[in-house]
């Protein structure tokens, strides 16, 4: 990993990986609108990904480890972080906006959290509650006023809320997982290159694999620009996971959704509205009472463990 990435702070890397997740939605749904098989796509893309990050360890002398542990987590993580979000992206975004796909993915750190507290068997704080519930109305508002959703019917509406559902296991996943003083860099390639490998089993067993052929070029490009960002978004993702634990890299979320709505935006024209403003608004204030950035939550609910005993 360069020096200057090790030297950033989280909050910088976290920002840029939910820049390159919002730019890869916009290409995403270029390869949707093409009709793409997804799981075509979703091997080019990986093929892409793993071509680069092994290379780049190739060039360095060094190679994944294989050891039980490692390979454990290579799937878990590829498979949660990966495979099943690539595949419902492509399938979803085929169906609805990528404003309203970014904006659904906005629920993953409040699902991390809710799982984190199931997964350690311990309650959450009410402050952190009371920011999902506000995060989960900003929803309501945006899939029943803020985007027009007459045309989409409510079985892909359902399938796109599974994308951050998935993305939430895979960080809680690779946080409790994470093989102690691993590098990124290899655990990305190693994660990769394994999904890689079964998914390429996959297709040549099934001889789905020739309908590669069949790829526009202009199609196969946005495929290839996936790949990209996912090699470089994904191993920045374990240089978080590093220095921070799921809860806090689920804050990818926040960008992820601002970078995907301004360029499905831009580039297919889709309307944002002042209801879907509103509707962004609640979301962005769950997740800040639910991180514990908006204190006075917090101090309310002091203030009234503090004037309960008084009162009994």
């Amino acid at each position: 990993m360069p020096g200057f990435i090790r030297s950033a702070p989280p909050t910088v890397l976290i920002i840029a990986i939910g820049l390159l997740v919002g730019v890869s939605f916009t290409l995403s749904k270029f390869v949707a609108l093409a009709e793409v098989p997804p799981h075509i796509a979703l091997f080019w893309q990986v093929a892409v990904a793993s071509a680069v990050l092994v290379g780049v360890l190739v060039a360095k002398g060094t190679a994944p480890q294989t050891a039980p542990r490692y390979m454990v987590y290579y799937l878990g993580a590829g498979l949660l972080g990966v495979s099943l979000p690539g595949l419902i992206g492509y399938v979803a975004l085929g169906h609805v906006t990528t404003g309203f796909y970014s904006a659904l993915v906005t629920l993953s750190p409040m699902f991390t959290f809710a799982i984190t507290a199931a997964v350690e068997r311990r309650m959450l704080p009410v402050h952190r509650l009371l920011g999902i519930l506000v995060g989960l109305a900003g929803i309501s508002l945006a899939t029943l006023r803020g985007l027009d959703t007459s045309d989409i019917e409510p079985v892909w509406i359902i399938l796109a809320l599974a994308g951050p559902l998935v993305l939430a296991s895979g960080n809680v996943f690779r946080s409790r997982v994470y093989p102690s003083g691993a590098e990124p860099m290899t655990l990305a390639a190693g994660t990769l290159f394994l999904q890689l490998a079964l998914i390429g089993a996959g297709l040549l067993f099934t001889g789905r694999l020739a309908e590669s052929s069949s790829l526009e070029p202009r199609a196969f490009a946005a495929i290839v620009g996936v790949g990209f960002i996912t090699a470089i978004s994904y191993a920045l993702t374990f240089e978080v996971q590093r220095r921070t634990d799921g809860v806090g890299f689920s804050q990818v979320g926040y960008f992820a959704t601002l970078s995907g709505i301004f360029f499905g935006a831009i580039t297919f024209g889709e309307t944002i509205s002042q209801t879907f403003v509103a509707a962004l608004v609640l979301i962005f204030t769950g997740l800040a009472i639910t991180n514990g950035h908006l204190s006075i939550p917090r101090a309310w609910f002091a203030a009234r463990a503090r004037r309960r005993p008084d009162c009994i």
